[in-house]
């Protein structure tokens, strides 16, 4: 069934100074060049949705008969997904569709985790065969088709997940990482922006946003927001750094000194910290 149909259950300033447009290229050199905090993902937001009811990934025996509802037991996460063989010669017969497509679901999750990915892709591609309508069967897809390097088919089924539930947080979530990495900033905006209508409490959707302002060299815009992640989440650290890197691009070595500093304090051997820290220091004339 549809998100769309369930019962909801509640639930990343251009300046016209030379200088500082020195800085925002500087600052987006040393992204790419060191693999910086900005380009990090929220965790939570990587991990496959469960089916409905969070039914189940093991089929049922061969000759036994179904039953009528979904009473499978799940794998534990540390249990192996059967072989490619063996899942193509599983007999589903006696399930409904709803337990077969959640059978499906759950069991490219598995395999994704395994870091199966085709497998995991061939699994989900049947559950969307079976309920095109279901958001987090496209959603689950887009994420395995992402993980297997496929960004043009997983920023399509990010697209077909938002179009059958629009406020699908998770999936504007990292359709707009895929865009941010593909150079579409403004796109990449407009969706961090539309998951941050239904999650605004979400620290790491505001450093995400913060992150694709700072990529238009819009640190005055981008500012608040990784100051927003920091509030909702203290020891945020990829935010704080933006934050201080934010500071540095804008000239404020004051205020960059002592986000580094606080930085520091929670994680000692952060290189790339340590070098800001330096750079905030030079400035201010330590």
């Amino acid at each position: 069934m549809s998100r769309a149909n369930k019962r909801r259950v509640g639930g990343r300033k251009q300046t016209a100074n030379e200088q500082t447009q020195t800085w925002v290229i500087l600052l987006m050199l040393a992204v790419a060049a060191g693999g910086l905090a900005l380009l990090f993902l929220p965790d939570k937001m990587l991990h496959p949705r469960p089916a409905p009811d969070n039914r189940a990934a093991n089929p049922p025996a061969q000759n036994a008969k179904a039953p009528a509802v979904a009473t499978i037991p799940v794998l534990p996460r540390s249990a192996t997904a059967p072989p490619a063989a063996a899942i193509a010669n599983t007999n589903l017969n006696g399930l409904s569709d709803a337990e077969k497509a959640a059978y499906y679901q759950n069991l490219g999750s598995q395999l994704l985790e395994q870091g199966r990915f085709a497998d995991a892709i061939a699994q989900y591609k049947m559950a969307v065969k079976i309920s095109p309508e279901d958001e987090d069967t496209h959603y689950n897809l887009g994420l395995a088709l992402g993980k297997a390097g496929d960004l043009p088919g997983a920023e399509r089924e990010y697209l077909e997940s938002l179009r059958i539930y629009p406020d699908y947080t998770e999936a504007h979530n990292n359709l707009g990482n895929l865009l941010l990495a593909e150079g579409k900033i403004d796109d990449a905006i407009t969706h961090f922006k539309a998951a941050l209508q239904t999650t605004p409490e979400d620290p790491s959707l505001h450093n995400n946003l913060g992150h694709a302002l700072a990529r238009q060299g819009k640190i005055a815009e981008a500012i608040p927001e990784f100051k927003e992640a920091l509030r909702l989440k203290p020891d945020y650290i990829e935010a704080r750094y933006n934050l201080a890197q934010g500071y540095l691009v804008e000239r404020d070595a004051a205020k960059a000194e002592n986000e580094f500093v606080e930085l520091l304090k929670a994680q000692p051997d952060f290189v790339p910290a340590q070098q800001g820290l330096a750079k905030a220091r030079q400035l201010v004339g330590r």
